[in-house]
């Protein structure tokens, strides 16, 4: 299905579209009641803003819709068929991963009381326990909130999946390692020509805010090691207080590089810095 497609569907049809990519009534109504959209942009940025409205009430009526990760999925609608293919990766799993997932998913239901809901495709099963392991460290209210975002990530892929727009659910995964995150940047104050330590950045893209961080000693700061489905995103570097630290005034309060991730297994972002210019390339 294309936009021109999506746009002209009954509203009854958009309707059922619209909530297998998350089924929670009101963002449902939002979105169809959007078109028609100019653009698959403007469709996407339609759906994020109304998914910032979302509760915790909306997020556990649409768990209601999500099986378990690493439990088999039933059911032959589009949603059932969605969560197969994002939890493709399952199938490899060897049996130790799978018993740990699976206890973990008694303990996270136990703690939280819903079922653990994380961005499958393109994460491998380590992957998805690793994630499972760090979350049930999480309080309550801090756990909501990610549950929330990786319902929003889940919405977006599968909006881009039913309109044939390239993602990184339809594409192969890049091998991605917590020792080689898929994203790195690494600052240079270019008045002193050492690096910049202690600057703390973060990490926008289509679904909001991804991750935060500070450099390190060598001015160097990995954010992953999850993946980043295509599309565009923003560091911003915090560098008045960076050089308000030094002691000297900054003409930029801050620093904010938007590029473009494909399909690469890498990217790598510096950042040349002085207190009145800065500059930017793609490193390796």
């Amino acid at each position: 299905m294309d936009l021109a497609s999506f746009n002209a569907l009954p509203e009854s049809d958009a309707d059922v579209l619209v909530a297998t990519w998350a089924a929670i009534p009101s963002w449902v109504e939002q979105v169809v009641a959007g078109r028609p959209y100019v653009s698959e942009r403007a469709l996407e940025h339609a759906a994020l803003t109304a998914s910032r409205q979302w509760s915790v009430w909306d997020l556990d009526a649409a768990l209601a819709h999500h099986p378990r990760i690493g439990a088999r999925v039933s059911g032959k609608g589009a949603e059932a068929a969605a969560s197969r293919r994002e939890q493709s990766s399952m199938a490899g799993a060897d049996a130790e991963t799978a018993e740990l997932i699976a206890a973990g998913n008694r303990d996270y239901e136990e703690q939280f009381g819903r079922v653990f809901l994380v961005r499958a495709a393109g994460r491998s099963p380590q992957e998805m326990l690793a994630e499972l392991q760090r979350r049930l460290g999480n309080d309550p209210e801090t756990e909501t909130e990610e549950s929330l975002e990786q319902l929003r990530q889940i919405a977006l892929l599968r909006l881009r999946g039913a309109l044939g727009v390239e993602s990184a659910e339809g594409s192969p995964a890049p091998q991605v390692t917590s020792e080689h995150p898929h994203l790195t940047t690494h600052i240079l104050d270019a008045t002193t020509g050492r690096p910049a330590s202690d600057v703390a950045v973060t990490l926008t893209g289509p679904v909001g805010e991804i991750a935060t961080g500070t450099t390190d000693d060598d001015g160097r700061l990995g954010l992953g090691p999850d993946l980043l489905p295509p599309g565009d995103y923003t560091l911003t570097f915090a560098t008045a207080e960076y050089f308000a630290a030094l002691g000297t005034e900054a003409f930029y309060p801050s620093v904010s590089v938007t590029f473009r991730v494909v399909d690469r297994p890498h990217y790598h972002v510096p950042l040349l810095l002085s207190p009145f210019a800065y500059s930017t390339y793609r490193g390796s």
